[in-house]
């Protein structure tokens, strides 16, 4: 468990905003067309099952809300589980996303689905954690995992995303995640 500062949260932060922010001011780079989401990624441009997470296309209310949401699940991931399973959750979930994304939604950029990891995560910890107490330690899992369950029957890559990132915060409590939350 990470107790300092939430480094790779905010690197990731930095890194997303710095690209976002190029690609509002210089849109003549195309930067949101050359590295989001799009059926090429199926031709050889493979690369955009990751870049499509640096580019924020859907304005100023998408940069926001995943601004925050990285901003606050990803520091608190961090510092619950560690840097490398903030790195398996958040790629995990985001290749669910973009998998999804190929089928539901083929056209896109942003890093949601990969902060669905951390949300995935955080909650399965909340849940399970003797630290927690009382009816809020399962609100992420019921209103995430409710929300995840429904945006996968409408065909949404957050379901997707989501259901992945609950799976790997299973995973993480099974392999160990237990043991670094005892109560001292």
């Amino acid at each position: 468990m990470s107790r300092g500062m939430p480094w790779l949260t905010l690197a990731v932060f930095v890194l997303t905003g710095g690209v976002t922010a190029l690609m509002l001011l210089r849109p003549d780079l195309r930067l949101g067309e050359m590295l989001e989401r799009d059926p090429r990624m199926l031709q050889g441009e493979w690369w955009r099952f990751g870049t499509t997470w640096f580019v924020l296309t859907d304005g100023w209310m998408q940069i926001v809300v995943n601004s925050l949401g990285l901003l606050i699940y990803g520091a608190l991931v961090e510092r619950i589980a560690g840097r490398a399973w903030w790195i398996v959750a958040y790629i995990g979930a985001g290749l669910a996303g973009e998998l999804a994304g190929i089928f539901w939604q083929p056209v896109g950029g942003g890093n949601s689905v990969a902060i669905c990891g951390l949300i995935g995560l955080f909650s399965v910890w909340q849940a399970l954690s003797p630290r927690m107490a009382g009816p809020p330690r399962v609100l992420g899992v019921v209103v995430w995992g409710g929300l995840g369950l429904w945006l996968v029957t409408h065909s949404d890559i957050h379901g997707a995303a989501l259901v992945a990132g609950f799976a790997i915060g299973g995973l993480y409590w099974l392999i160990g995640g237990q043991r670094k939350n005892v109560p001292a």
